[in-house]
């Protein structure tokens, strides 16, 4: 009884550590969400990040880095990526490649 205990606990702290929210750095362009007052992040490999918490707010067709906290099981209204919250945004200056 006590092994199923303890292994009933590891795997409970284990599945934590990997849900665990982690700061991410990331460079790509901003472009619209679906929905309204959305701004995605799509990056040159094609992952897409949920930025609407940049600050300060990118502007649409920008190229840029989002430096921030990756929430692992946080859901919005923007239904797309990933979601960065809170995020630092700087305009890099580069141009969209996509």
């Amino acid at each position: 009884m006590k092994v199923l205990y303890v292994a009933g606990v590891l795997s409970v702290l284990l599945a934590t550590a990997c849900l665990a929210d982690e700061p991410i750095t990331v460079s790509g362009c901003a472009f619209p969400g679906v929905e309204g007052r959305c701004v995605i992040l799509k990056t040159a490999d094609g992952r897409v990040y949920n930025i609407s918490a940049a600050k300060p707010s990118p502007g649409i067709g920008t190229y840029g880095q989002i430096k921030g906290i990756l929430k692992s099981r946080a859901v919005s209204t923007c239904m797309q990526g990933q979601i960065i919250d809170p995020a630092a945004w700087t305009q890099t200056g580069q141009r969209c490649p996509f």
